[in-house]
């Protein structure tokens, strides 16, 4: 009881909140945007994979289509069979019931036929239920006639049908080749945007490419420096010929003044 006591206070109060607030507003646009956000979340590439999917299926709705245009086609086929055999019947009859009316014209007591003498009443006889199975011939025949066309009609409309379905089909078809190459241009252009943008990532390969070409420089220099040597030449600069100052020269040095090296 005291569950069934709450459970009736939670509905009385979500039914005061669904008519006094904007709850119900509130819960369905989020739930719209939910679904919203969910479907965005889905790849691209996996959403035209459905599509194909969802395509492939038509082949079944195509099918459903063609089985009842077959048996349209083979039910035509037999009527006009049928028809033009009770046409050829009707066309055959036709004269020998006239031949009998006109025999019996006059009223006459003997008919002949083939060499031989029927009595009026009996050929009268056959007149009649010949030309009632005529009768029943031509409704019959009426019958088909408007069975064949209410079937061409529909296998018509089936075909109609048929062809709107493949046109749409290729529709698709070409839609969705043309999504999936722009797809694959979307995809290299989105891999490009990510190394253009990154720009943390681009400063550090180029100052450790920078690094790495300075310390080869200084690497370099060091290589050099250890490798040098002086350059010989033909001027004998170690060999300088000691020279000795004259008088002149030592009484002016010794004077304070400068001797110049003669």
């Amino acid at each position: 009881m005291r569950k069934l006591a709450w459970l009736l206070v939670l509905l009385l109060v979500g039914g005061w909140l669904a008519m006094k607030t904007s709850f119900a507003s509130y819960a369905g646009t989020l739930w719209s945007q939910a679904k919203t956000e969910a479907k965005n979340q889905i790849p691209t590439r996996f959403e035209l994979d459905r599509v194909r999917h969802e395509l492939k299926q038509l082949d079944s709705d195509l099918g459903a289509i063609i089985r009842p245009i077959a048996e349209y086609k083979a039910d035509i086929v037999r009527l006009e069979k049928e028809i033009g055999r009770t046409q050829i019947a009707l066309d055959e009859q036709k004269p020998l019931l006239l031949t009998m009316a006109k025999d019996l014209e006059g009223s006459p007591t003997v008919v002949s036929y083939g060499g031989s003498d029927y009595a009026a009443d009996r050929v009268r006889d056959k007149l009649h239920r010949d030309f009632e199975a005529y009768q029943r011939m031509e409704k019959n025949l009426a019958s088909q006639r408007k069975l064949l066309e209410v079937k061409e009609r529909s296998m018509q409309a089936a075909q109609e049908q048929l062809a709107k379905v493949i046109a749409k089909k290729k529709e698709f078809e070409l839609r969705l080749a043309q999504l999936e190459a722009e797809e694959e241009t979307l995809q290299i252009a989105r891999v490009g945007s990510k190394l253009e943008f990154d720009n943390s990532r681009a400063t550090q390969i180029e100052a450790a490419l920078a690094d790495i070409e300075q310390r080869h420089n200084v690497q370099r220099a060091e290589i050099e420096l250890k490798t040098q040597t002086f350059v010989s030449d033909s001027i004998p600069v170690g060999a300088r010929r000691e020279r000795r100052l004259d008088v002149d020269g030592i009484r002016a040095y010794l004077q304070g003044g400068k001797a110049e090296t003669p």
